[in-house]
């Protein structure tokens, strides 16, 4: 843009690019630029890693450092963190990557999502090719999609090699189910979708993760052995010569090791022309709009395939392809019929995001730095939403990414199905607990000597007196400045009920307006 942005502008580009942001994240973007400020963003200095963090509060040996300690540092780490381009896309990749501790798979697993996080996050901004390395040698990667301790075959056809990794790693994690177009369209032959790999495929795949376990034994050192790659044990690893459908012409020979097998593996997936609009579609659709546009994932695609200097995979490159892209970037145009299915774009903003939001939006603290968040009901909050980050109910994330809600309109006159993947975890139940949680946590108030954990509203006191002001402000800051002139009049009538006499009154005043911005529709849906 070659403008400087407005500052409802501005909050909208960060609404996409960061799980949360402040009134100054708002300004640095406006003197920087959206590319000036992702460059800067790329070597933004990374906070305490979780890991670090859990290890400086627990004891090796603590029993039961699992979701809550994990899901802490979580909190801790989306609202302290000034990397706020890395953060967004290690939620995503959590959520298209997929581990999770809710099923309590071993022991210490608070420690195993840490590592498995950090790992996001250190290769966030580099290469996908090192991604896939990174969750194909993760000890909980393997606990969660049960490739640890995988055995060979035996003689007697009654072992055979775990296949419940190879098969999500083809269909949910690189190349899907079908054979795609650029623009992540399965493609139909003869009126039926192609297969983008056979069963043979996913057991020749599941051979190669033979004999994979942790570097370390459960005891000594129980919870150390998350952070290390995994090791092979020769005695149960297949080095049989193995094929694939879906990479012709690439064999693994008979006799290569298993560093070889899993390199030579990961290379045929990786090169396979489905990776690029399988996997920038679903970042479009985290970051941007739930039914992007075939150019829009064509465009991502491309930069996926060629960053512009002959390297494929290059995160930074696909990242600011979808950043810049002109479906994300001419909201004018949309405004006024422009392009393609206008009325289509937009998605529905995610529940943990909104919590973070807030959070950074009023400068929430934890006055130890403990960030004892669970006593004070934020865990509740997620449980309410159906999306407490790293408790995945499965490998399928807490929505599909081509989920479509069934009875309603999401359709146009054309009868083209739409997605709504966040739609899944929309339920009655889920839209009440949303705004009730969200009342108790923006009720909280550092001014408490109670309270551990809460946000801080004095630098918005002086501006409770005038409401409309007020709402002005947070429609800009919370809803990119979507709010209709009926709703901020309604809320403004709303606040300025509200007695103003006292500290206390005038921070009620804050927290009530924030609370009605955060629960209005056109907050709720980012456009």
């Amino acid at each position: 843009m070659a403008l400087t942005p407005t500052r409802a502008e501005a909050a909208r580009f960060l609404g996409h690019a960061a799980l949360g942001y402040n009134s100054s994240d708002i300004e640095a973007v406006r003197q920087a630029g959206f590319d000036a400020w992702m460059d800067r963003q790329f070597t933004a200095w990374r906070q305490t890693s979780h890991w670090d963090w859990l290890s400086q509060r627990y004891s090796p040996t603590t029993p039961g450092v699992t979701d809550g300690d994990l899901g802490t540092s979580v909190w801790r780490r989306f609202i302290e963190g000034r990397d706020l381009l890395r953060q967004k896309i290690t939620f995503a990749l959590s959520e298209i990557l997929v581990t999770s501790v809710r099923n309590n798979i071993a022991g210490f697993t608070g420690y195993g999502g840490a590592s498995y996080l950090d790992m996001l996050e250190e290769r966030a901004f580099g290469n996908f090719r090192d991604i896939l390395q990174g969750i194909s040698s993760s000890l909980f990667m393997a606990y969660y999609l049960t490739f640890r301790g995988s055995r060979k075959a035996d003689a007697q056809g009654t072992q055979q090699p775990d296949e419940n990794y190879a098969r999500e790693l083809l269909q949910l994690f690189t190349i899907g189910l079908f054979v795609l177009d650029d623009a992540g369209n399965p493609v139909a032959v003869d009126n039926s979708f192609q297969q983008a790999y056979t069963q043979a495929d996913v057991e020749a795949l599941a051979r190669v993760f033979t004999g994979w376990d942790a570097d370390i034994p459960d005891w000594p050192g129980a919870y150390a052995r998350w952070k290390r790659p995994m090791v092979n044990s020769p005695v149960n690893f297949d080095s049989g010569a193995k094929s694939f459908s879906f990479a012709p012409g690439i064999t693994i020979p008979a006799g290569a090791s298993p560093q070889d097998n899993m390199r030579l593996a990961l290379d045929a997936i990786f090169q396979h022309p489905n990776v690029g609009p399988f996997i920038g579609k679903q970042l479009i659709q985290k970051l941007v709009t739930s039914n992007p546009s075939p150019d829009y994932v064509r465009r991502v695609a491309a930069a996926f395939n060629n960053d512009g200097h002959g390297v494929r995979g290059d995160m930074k490159a696909v990242i600011k392809a979808i950043l810049m892209d002109p479906d994300l970037l001419d909201a004018e145009g949309r405004r006024n019929g422009m392009g393609p299915h206008p009325e289509q774009f937009g998605k529905l903003r995610e529940p943990a995001t909104r919590l973070v939001q807030f959070a950074k939006a009023f400068n929430m603290k934890s006055k130890t730095g403990n960030w004892w968040t669970d006593r004070h009901r934020v865990w509740e909050y997620f449980r309410n939403v159906g999306q407490e980050p790293m408790k995945s109910p499965s490998v399928f994330n807490f929505y599909r990414p081509d989920y479509s809600p069934p009875g309603t309109d999401f359709s146009l006159p054309s009868q083209e199905r739409l997605l709504g993947p966040e739609f899944q975890i929309t339920t009655e139940s889920s839209v009440i607990g949303y705004v009730r949680a969200m009342a108790t946590i923006i009720g909280w108030s550092l001014r408490d000597p109670n309270l551990e954990c809460a946000a801080d509203y004095s630098g918005w006191l002086p501006k409770a007196s005038d409401a409309t002001a007020l709402v002005n402000e947070l429609n800009v800051l919370l809803a990119a400045g979507r709010l209709s002139p009926s709703t901020m009049a309604l809320m403004t009538r709303a606040i300025n009920t509200m007695p103003m006499a006292t500290s206390d009154q005038r921070e009620n005043r804050i927290k009530t307006a924030a609370l009605l911005v955060m629960s209005a529709p056109e907050y709720i849906t980012q456009k």
